[in-house]
């Protein structure tokens, strides 16, 4: 039986799981899926995803080596959203929540709008409005015309 390369989750090590939590649930508005206070916390962000919020001293265990430095982690995780005025509304959120803005919605190039938020770990959000995102009922991505 083959499985397909489906991502379920994303593990994110983070300095205070309560923090990480307040903001993915309260600011994002993603559903607690559970939660260890102090350790780990899971929220679903797609569905048949979840992103695992991890206090970031108990993951050498599993991962080896990992720690937060002086520059952002390079990776940004999307958030894209059915119109242009939702980027403006979850950047509120966001920020409200507890992120640092790094980009202010801004119209671009492309024909959309995005943002970009900093969690409180770092972690950046892309929040997007992309008007050739779209997916079908069975899952399948498209970002151009077709």
């Amino acid at each position: 039986m083959t499985t397909a390369p489906d991502i379920t989750a994303i593990t994110l090590g983070v300095r205070d799981v309560e923090r990480s939590r307040a903001f993915y649930v309260d600011g994002l508005g993603f559903r607690s899926v559970l939660h260890l206070a102090g350790e780990i916390s899971f929220v679903q962000c797609a569905p048949g995803q979840l992103l695992a919020l991890w206090d970031v001293t108990r993951m050498p265990g599993e991962y080896g080596d990992v720690a937060h430095g002086p520059s952002a982690p390079p990776v940004s995780l999307g958030h894209n959203v059915a119109a242009a005025e939702d980027v403006e509304r979850l950047y509120a959120a966001a920020l409200a929540a507890g992120a640092t803005s790094v980009a202010v919605p801004t119209v671009r190039d492309w024909g959309g709008v995005s943002a970009c938020v900093a969690d409180p770990d770092g972690f950046r959000w892309d929040l997007v409005h992309n008007p050739n995102f779209r997916v079908d009922p069975d899952g399948t991505v498209h970002l151009g015309e077709g």
